[in-house]
């Protein structure tokens, strides 16, 4: 086992590569998880509330009414009627909406509404970063609408009178009820996401470990050593597939640990099968990304050619697979694409594991068919490989049968 042990021993003098694209890369993907709104929480709708400020300049019994309603919408913040405090408030995002009603509006805005001339202008302000502010402003305009369809239609009405239409009117609301559609998420959604996203994790960490593996034994030198030691060529290459192999379970096992120490809990829902299915998903996937390493190896790349091709391949990849984008929202173009990488099946295969509530033969049909697809992506790959590897041995750049013919010459 001196060849496994060697293969191995080339993988550790690179912890930098486990730990960035294992560790690291993992994390990411932990924090992407866990910013990613679902809809799962549970709770019972409640109403955004955003703080806004009034300057009141009028001191009218409609300004105070607005107000006062204003205060049932939102958190009124109390601020200093003066010039940079107002800015100040706006641009710190203490209040997010800056309304200042002019001396003389409330008279002005009844007389408009009744005569039908133009209304007065109330300043307001936006804060930056939030559409909180808009939506606010849209609730002044519903309120001077129901003030003003109240005055017009009362011409002899007191203000009093008329705010008190208006309040009954504004009191009004529609019921809100939160219903869970048969295919909404669920909490073993974020764990589904997470593995989804492991796929550039995997990609990019099998390959370049892989492929790191192979290029130490690529070497001219060490290749023609190989080939006049007493060791077998079907010896050799079975010690460099279990390392190889060892490198990818490594990579698979803590990739799907930290997911499951991260979101585990959401998963109370999910039978332990599915569960098991999921992760055997994701080991299947992980054979992809090793016949990649592979066929790198067997090409004779380098360390940074096998760099490139982990990231390149895993963006790629993860991207037009579905795991960052859903598939649904690209056009019929890429969709069609996807359906030649190995990604959208796999990522298809995990929606379908966690949201099955009884693991059965029939039940899991379409998630062992969609891992089927993907480990035909690892075999005609491997295939491939292998075809490339006997192509190289027979080259002069690799030292064999055309460098003898040249030697020979």
């Amino acid at each position: 086992m001196q060849a496994f042990k060697a293969a191995l021993h080339v993988v550790m003098d690179h912890p930098v590569y486990l730990l960035v694209y294992v560790g690291f890369l993992s994390l990411m993907g932990v924090f992407i998880t866990s910013s990613i709104n679902l809809g799962i929480d549970g709770s019972e709708f409640t109403a955004s509330k955003a703080p806004f400020a009034v300057i009141d300049r009028d001191s009218s019994e409609l300004s105070e009414s607005l107000a006062a309603f204003l205060g049932e919408q939102g958190e009124r913040v109390e601020v200093t009627d003066d010039p940079f405090a107002l800015q100040d408030a706006v641009a710190t995002g203490q209040a997010r909406y800056l309304l200042v009603v002019p001396q003389g509006y409330g008279d002005e805005f009844i007389e408009s509404a009744r005569t039908g001339a133009e209304e007065p202008v109330l300043e307001s302000t936006f804060s930056y970063g939030t559409m909180a502010g808009t939506l606010v402003d849209e609730q002044v305009n519903q309120y001077l609408g129901l003030v003003r369809a109240a005055a017009a239609l009362e011409p002899d009405a007191s203000m009093a009178s008329v705010l008190a239409r208006a309040d009954e009117a504004a009191a009004k609301a529609a019921d809100v009820e939160t219903v869970q559609t048969p295919n909404s998420s669920k909490p073993a959604d974020q764990f589904a996401f997470y593995l989804q996203w492991g796929t550039y994790t995997m990609t990019a960490a099998i390959v370049v470990c892989v492929g790191l593996l192979m290029a130490a034994f690529n070497r001219t030198d060490l290749y023609r050593r190989n080939l006049v030691s007493p060791m077998s060529s079907l010896r050799l290459g079975m010690q460099k597939a279990a390392a190889s192999l060892l490198v990818t379970a490594l990579v698979w096992a803590i990739t799907c640990g930290i997911g499951l120490a991260a979101f585990g809990s959401s998963l109370a829902g999910v039978p332990p099968a599915a569960v098991a299915l999921a992760l055997g998903g994701a080991l299947v996937f992980a054979l992809v990304p090793l016949t990649i390493g592979f066929l790198l190896g067997q090409l004779g790349a380098s360390e940074m050619v096998a760099n490139a091709v982990g990231n390149i391949a895993g963006m790629v990849m993860s991207f037009l697979g579905g795991a960052w984008i859903s598939i649904e929202l690209m056009g019929p173009e890429i969709q069609t694409l996807s359906r030649f990488i190995p990604t959208s099946w796999y990522t298809e295969a995990v929606s379908k594991s966690v949201h099955l509530t009884d693991v059965t033969l029939s039940s899991a049909a379409p998630v062992l068919a969609n891992l089927g697809v993907v480990a035909l992506f690892a075999a005609a790959l491997f295939a491939v490989a292998l075809v490339a590897g006997r192509v190289r041995m027979r080259s002069a750049e690799a030292g064999g049968n055309a460098a003898a013919s040249m030697t020979g010459a």
